[in-house]
């Protein structure tokens, strides 16, 4: 039977197959990240109808999206640490009694302030569930069990992500708003009853010798300042002082945070575990996968929705091109986890991930959604090979005593990559908006400002006081530059897909693990 090399710095589990508590675990464990990652986005195609409701201003409807990502992205590696000093169960459906009571406060919200507000306890609540999932897994399931339930995790929560455009329409257009948010309740009565029923406690807490509360409070200050920085920056400008002094702070709390850790006698994130080539080149790969398409998507959501005029309930079955083949290649990479070399499937699903950017290039303004079928067909596989197995190596290379650890180390590179993709892929997108505009248009008019518009897709509303046939001008040159703006982004989300793989190959050198099977 092979044994884990030395490079995983981890305790080896059983290698036999096993599930503790069947398969019910899997199925709180899916029902809570479809209803976290549907929360996560569906509200894009929500915002029209909120704004009219509420009233809220464009930097309020900017808010609602931010406030839960923030939030998300800031207290995953904390929730991890606090899951495996209390009890990843407990921390679990904590998270998602939590998230039920804020969807309700959602869906109620008379203000744009309390909608915001209520949206941030949903994003930390749900940091709670999606680092937890992961390490309930890797608690429950071994040996090829193990994969598949990985697989079913990584494929559900990448489908959702792509699929909630169609869903949110879908319920915005027949019940409204704020049934976005009340259609969480009945999931989460679900997952609570089956989780406590059939979720075991760990039968190991990390007993610690003193709580870590100097990490916990600058880690959670460093990533809430950075990701505010990240999302505000073209809001302020990059080079504003706001900017500049704001991500001084971050930078000061996590290098007090790396301090504190490499001195701590029971530390929240073990440095120890980036010893392992592996364990580092896991978690570049994550950060690379998640910053690729999910790092785009939003801007192919404008492109379906404002440069083809597409209604988001057609953008949302568009995606069903990308959503499909994540759904049949994860529990497939799943199964096939224990048999291969554990950088064989990341290093494919990335490369079929930087191909379908290939594919997709070249699009021009009298392109239709055919042009990038082929290659969102493409990407799907290459996610749904990919998120899997990440999820588990992450996984692999921790001790049973540290799982949510690394299930939070893991979730936070991995929205991190996310986060500053969508920062990255904007600045760049509206770069080339403007490049072009300036190219087609006079000097008298305000470039950057409708640049700053077309790539938001606001371009409408900004030239309702132009002249016709300058209106009709400024129109089509935002049109060219979106779409060489989006011919752009997919040369370089290729970059970022083939750059994963290779670090993949470079770095992690876990073997398959052999089953009794």
């Amino acid at each position: 039977m092979k044994g884990l090399p030395a490079d995983t710095d981890a305790s080896s589990s059983p290698e036999r197959t096993e599930t503790t508590g069947g398969w019910w675990p899997l199925v709180a464990i899916v029902l809570a990240v479809s209803m976290l990652m549907l929360d996560g986005t569906v509200v894009i195609v929500a915002l029209p109808d909120i704004q009219d409701s509420l009233h809220t201003t464009l930097r309020d409807s900017q808010w609602v999206l931010n406030a839960f990502t923030l939030a998300l992205a800031s207290f995953q590696l904390a929730v991890g640490f606090l899951g495996d000093r209390f009890g990843r169960r407990r921390m679990f459906l904590g998270g998602v009694l939590l998230f039920g009571a804020a969807s309700v406060a959602c869906g109620l919200a008379w203000s744009p302030e309390f909608l915001i507000a209520a949206r941030a306890v949903q994003g930390a609540s749900g940091a709670a569930i999606f680092s937890m999932t992961m390490a309930l897994i890797a608690q429950c399931y071994t040996g090829k069990a193990r994969g598949t339930a990985f697989g079913v995790r990584g494929g559900v929560a990448g489908a959702m992500v792509v699929l909630s455009p169609l869903l949110g329409g879908v319920i915005v257009s027949s019940l409204g708003w704020r049934w976005i948010f009340f259609i969480n309740v009945p999931i989460v009565a679900a997952v609570v009853v089956i989780g406590w029923f059939n979720i075991p406690e760990q039968l190991e807490l990390r007993k610690v010798q003193r709580f870590d509360g100097g990490g916990l409070s600058t880690l959670t200050a460093g990533l809430l300042l950075l990701t505010y920085v990240l999302l505000s920056g073209d809001d302020y400008g990059w080079t504003s002082n706001k900017v500049v002094v704001l991500l001084t702070a971050a930078v000061a709390c996590l290098a007090a945070f790396l301090f504190i850790e490499a001195r701590h006698p029971d530390p929240m994130l073990d440095l120890s575990l980036f010893r392992g080539r592996s364990f580092t080149g896991t978690q570049l790969a994550t950060l690379c996968t998640n910053a690729s398409f999910f790092g785009l998507l939003v801007y192919l959501s404008l492109y379906l929705q404002n440069q083809l005029g597409y209604s988001a309930l057609k953008a949302g079955l568009c995606f069903l091109a990308a959503n499909v083949p994540i759904l049949l290649a994860g529990p497939i990479a799943g199964s096939l986890m224990d048999r291969l070399p554990a950088r064989v499937l990341p290093t494919l699903g990335l490369m079929l991930v930087g191909v379908g950017m290939i594919l997709m290039y070249g699009i021009t303004t009298d392109s239709t959604v055919k042009a990038l079928i082929p290659g969102l067909i493409a990407v799907g596989f290459g996610l749904g090979i990919a998120l899997p197995s990440l999820g588990a190596l992450a996984m692999e290379v921790a001790d049973s005593r540290r799982l949510g650890m690394a299930a939070g180390i893991n979730s936070t590179v991995g929205q991190a990559g996310m986060t500053i993709s969508i920062a990255v892929y904007g600045a760049l997108l509206e770069h080339q908006v403007s490049t072009t505009m300036s190219d087609r248009l006079d000097g008298g008019l305000p470039v950057r400002e409708l640049a700053n518009a077309a790539a938001g897709g606001d371009i409408a509303q900004s030239v309702g006081q132009l002249s016709g046939a300058v209106r009709a001008q400024v129109v089509s040159a935002a049109r060219e530059g979106f779409v060489a703006g989006m011919n752009l982004l997919f040369l370089v989300v290729a970059g970022v897909a083939f750059v994963g793989a290779v670090l993949t190959v470079t770095l992690v050198r876990l073997r398959a693990r052999a089953t009794d099977n």
